[in-house]
């Protein structure tokens, strides 16, 4: 018998994983942690910059006001995902990086580019700049829900798969689960986002790359195990 997927990632991006979960041929339930907040528009820092990084699809939809401002530049972004928001709203020269901010700056190392705006979210993986310089400009934020209306769903629910998109969902799902022993598999982003999911899990694992098609793939893989198998 296969497990459902629980997905934690905030709207739309819970949305958008769900979809992609169901056709896979997962069961999914949505339950996201946090929630995403635009931040009160300040002026675009002063540069010249030479090229835009964008990490997330959140900043791409929070940041198209800068986009669109600085539609000169050419764009990278860490994945497919992103770069699909800026070309829905225009077409643009944009690099795709390899999931994460640490594959993507020696791309732009690369292209000769120095000076650089990263439109993103006002919580940011610290990441190797590479000499770069990087002026960070924060278009949204992402606020912790008020979990405690779902505590009985929590606390109660079945042997599941648990999708772990960053860090800092990883310890939020720690704080409201109770301790070990957990009878959830994980499958995390990344590894820092599994270090800091607490200990207990039935078993973890970690996506060959850091992003949500790589991540899926892996909890697809985990939900039609059965964990008496592992």
């Amino acid at each position: 018998m296969s497990s459902p997927l629980l997905l934690l990632r905030p709207q739309p991006g819970n949305d958008e994983s769900a979809e992609r979960a169901r056709a896979l041929g997962m069961e999914v339930i949505q339950l996201p942690l946090f929630e995403i907040m635009p931040v009160a528009p300040i002026p675009l820092p002063e540069g010249p910059f030479d090229a835009l990084l964008v990490t997330s699809t959140n900043g791409a939809r929070h940041g198209a006001e800068v986009l669109r401002r600085l539609a000169d530049l050419p764009i990278f972004t860490v994945g497919e995902a992103t770069a699909r928001v800026i070309r829905d709203r225009g077409e643009r020269s944009i690099t795709i990086g390899g999931g994460d901010a640490a594959s993507t700056i020696p791309l732009i190392v690369a292209a000769g580019h120095g000076r650089l705006l990263h439109i993103c979210g006002a919580d940011v993986r610290p990441f190797d700049p590479l000499g770069l310089h990087i002026t960070r400009h924060i278009v949204y934020r992402s606020e912790p829900r008020d979990m405690r209306p779902f505590a009985t769903l929590l606390a109660t629910l079945p042997p599941c798969v648990i999708a772990v998109h960053s860090p800092r969902a990883g310890r939020q799902l720690d704080s409201l689960l109770p301790p070990a022993p957990r009878p959830h598999r994980l499958a995390a982003i990344s590894r820092a986002a599994a270090d800091v999911a607490g200990p207990g899990w039935r078993q973890v694992e970690v996506a060959s790359a850091p992003d949500d098609t790589a991540l899926l793939r892996l909890a697809s893989t985990l939900c039609a195990t059965s964990p008496s198998s592992q």
